[in-house]
């Protein structure tokens, strides 16, 4: 069909119409970043995945942002992540200048920790770069092959405090399938709870997945450590064979283990504090879409063997507002049985 001349261009003026309102929002981003620099936030030391992950962002995200802003990683440790997530939420600019690559716990602290000043349904994610689902190892050395040979005797197990998924997760072990976990805490980092693992101070200790394919897969592979539960919400696909914590217990178990592993879903995500305009967000998650199919994006990542399992920013914060909406009487028991395992540490 051909348009007479006033249709076509009465056509042409709504496909101008439509297209102006994002080119001027992107013309704005581009204007706001142009010149700047962009902090990406982590809440523990550089050398583990938080910091592996972020060098990373900072390295191949910058070319996707309108402005191409500069992007400087800041470690700010302390209180498990919970310094930093106060700080992102309740100081720093609210501008888009700062992206917190934010705690796996912070949706297990929102719920679970009271006085904490952090609300993790008022993130805007802007993507997760990879999962932190977790499995315990243990040290050829001390027998443990199984959940079965955790109930036999004692099993130490490593962690750097006692509020995280990796305390956490054995000490539910012990309520709900009969197991005998003892969390030896206050490790600096994994890599010392490694060395003490080789040293034979520990029997195990709970790692995520990331960690457990980069820096331990020989190590697993020809049998020097052993896989033997998931610390996660199901089985996880390396290990279909592995029970995951959340297959033991009450329903009202079954609830808190499943706030737990929430670190695992949350993992390695990107977000903008609350306040940030949306089309800043937007222009993000745009950013963060290209860089997943950039080749040297791709190409770092085969070469540096770094997992990645990634979620939409969307995707992600839908997530998150699932959990938030567990009924109130069942957190309410969740945070009875959390207070419950604390003394424990």
């Amino acid at each position: 069909m051909t348009l007479c001349p006033a249709r076509a261009a009465l056509a042409a003026a709504a496909m101008l119409c439509a297209c102006l309102p994002q080119a001027q929002a992107q013309s704005s981003v581009e204007t706001f970043y142009k010149g700047k620099d962009v902090q990406i936030l982590i809440g523990a030391g550089v050398g583990g995945t938080y910091g592996l992950y972020a060098q990373l962002a900072a390295q191949h995200l910058r070319k996707y942002i309108p402005g191409q802003p500069n992007l400087i990683m800041q470690s700010m440790p302390g209180a498990g992540g919970n310094v930093a997530l106060n700080y992102s939420y309740t100081v720093a600019p609210k501008d888009g200048t700062l992206i917190h690559l934010v705690h796996a716990e912070v949706l297990f602290e929102t719920l679970l920790t009271r006085g904490v000043k952090f609300n993790a349904g008022d993130y805007q994610y802007i993507g997760r770069l990879a999962d932190a689902d977790a499995i315990a190892l243990a040290t050829k050395a001390s027998g443990v092959r199984s959940i079965e040979d955790a109930k036999k005797r004692e099993v130490t197990m490593g962690a750097t405090g006692a509020a995280n998924v990796f305390a956490l997760g054995p000490l539910m072990m012990n309520r709900v399938a009969g197991t005998k976990f003892r969390i030896i805490g206050g490790y600096k980092g994994t890599s010392d709870i490694h060395i003490a693992m080789e040293r034979g101070e520990l029997d195990g200790a709970g790692i995520t997945m990331a960690n457990a394919l980069t820096i331990h897969g020989d190590k697993i592979r020809n049998g020097d450590l052993v896989p033997f539960f998931a610390i996660a919400a199901k089985r996880l696909p390396e290990y279909p064979n592995l029970p995951a914590m959340t297959e033991f217990g009450s329903d009202s178990d079954k609830t808190l283990m499943e706030i737990y592993a929430s670190a695992g879903t949350i993992g390695r995500a990107l977000a903008f504090p609350p306040g940030v305009p949306a089309d800043r967000v937007e222009a993000l998650r745009t950013a963060f879409s290209k860089m997943l199919d950039d080749p040297d994006f791709k190409a770092e990542v085969k070469k540096a063997s770094i997992p990645i399992a990634p979620m939409s920013g969307k995707e992600l914060a839908a997530y998150v507002a699932k959990v938030l909406t567990t009924p109130v009487d069942q957190i309410e028991q969740a945070r009875k049985l959390h207070a419950e395992l604390l003394p424990a540490r």
